[in-house]
């Protein structure tokens, strides 16, 4: 005698439940023990550094490389010689933009934010005072008695030795041969790190189509036919997802860092390259980004005038409201599909686990995640109907 003796009916009634039930209680194990699976996998993910680095880089350069490799079919006949070598000719070109980028970068955009960044460490005190000086003719302006000056902690943090403090850090970071050395060795091992990675990454793009098969055989070799068909399926929606945010994140940075140097240097506003880059930057971060570079910036500015500042903060959000409602709509799109409170909660949660890095891939991730769960929340509603 059977201990449950159910009919069909009620299995396929209950069975939907099961599941869902398993499921949550496997999350809540993964929440619990969060900590615990983090290191484990970043302890695996160390011995497959080159690997891993390796590609991340060919995904990265694989972006531009099909957009060439493509027209580069478009405007070809098959029998000809641009069109049989349109794999080298696509990775050549992508090199050569890469090292153009990198050339305009080093030669043109970093010596300027090293002079805006000298300018503001070498008159410290006169940045602060100007700052607190425009703060208190805001109150003025508003009839207020109310001065900053007033204060003992501003007045002895306008009058610290800024020099000094800064001089004596500039001979400690000299003079401390150890510190040199460790430096310097992490950095030879991160170059010889990133250098066998790039490497790596070129064979990569040159035989991407045979690595992808023969890593579908494998996968398909130890989950089977039905598993391996929903992996791939998988697969190809988180690759159509971060491919567009990366490539439109990217192409959105450079469109901004354009846009706002030319309009400061256009209205007369100070620190234009400085400035223009931590909003670029800043850009990858959702919600907290812009916001973050809006006041890193007006600061800035506020050392020089307040009336400045206050008018680059509304010429931030004129801006901020082209760039919502015409660039990005356009350039990055809807494809994430992310409802609003899951982007701040996947900020918060991937920052925590992963730092600067987590802010990054928060988006994107999430959205894998969110789709993951959807499809299979859709699947046992189907089959539960």
């Amino acid at each position: 005698m059977k201990l449950f003796d159910l009919d069909d009916e009620l299995k396929k009634q209950i069975k939907p439940g099961l599941i869902i039930a398993g499921f949550t209680v496997f999350l809540i194990y993964i929440l619990f023990n969060l900590g615990n699976i983090v290191n484990i996998i970043a302890r695996f993910l160390g011995l497959l550094e080159y690997l891993i680095f390796g590609t991340v880089i060919a995904y990265v350069l694989n972006q531009p490389m099909k957009l060439i490799e493509g027209f580069i079919e478009r405007n070809n006949k098959p029998n000809t010689f641009w069109y049989k070598k349109k794999r080298g000719l696509a990775m050549l070109l992508t090199l050569i933009l890469f090292v153009v980028l990198l050339v305009t970068i080093a030669s043109i955009v970093i010596p300027s934010i090293i002079q805006s960044l000298i300018s503001v460490m070498s008159n410290i005190s006169n940045l602060l005072n100007s700052i607190f000086d425009n703060i208190d003719k805001i109150f003025i302006y508003f009839n207020s008695d109310f001065r900053t000056h007033d204060i003992e902690s501003v007045n002895e943090l306008i009058n610290m030795p800024w020099q000094n403090i800064v001089r004596g850090l500039l001979e400690f970071l000299t003079k401390n041969a150890d510190g040199l050395m460790a430096n310097a060795t992490n950095f030879l091992g991160t170059v010889g790190v990133m250098f066998t990675s790039f490497i790596f990454s070129l064979y990569l793009l040159g035989n991407k189509e045979k690595f992808l098969c023969q890593f579908r055989k494998l996968i398909g070799a130890i989950f089977g036919y039905k598993i391996s068909k929903a992996l791939f399926k998988y697969a190809h929606k988180t690759n159509v997802i971060f491919s567009s945010f990366i490539t439109g994140q990217l192409l959105e940075a450079c469109i901004l860092w354009v846009l706002y140097f030319t309009t400061m240097h256009l209205f007369g506003f100070p620190y234009p390259e400085l400035i223009a880059t931590i909003i670029a930057v800043f850009s990858f971060v959702p919600f907290f980004g812009p916001i973050a570079a809006m006041f890193v910036g007006a600061v800035l500015i506020l050392s020089e005038n307040a009336i400045t500042a206050l008018l680059f903060m509304i010429y931030f959000q004129v801006l901020s409201q082209i760039e919502d409602n015409l660039i990005y709509p356009r350039v990055v799109g809807s494809s994430v599909g992310l409802p609003g409170i899951w982007v701040l909660l996947s900020i918060f949660i991937f920052s925590n686990l992963f730092g600067v890095f987590g802010t990054i891939i928060a988006v994107p991730s999430s959205a894998c995640i969110y789709t993951l769960v959807k499809e299979v929340v859709n699947t046992i509603e189907q089959k539960n109907d």
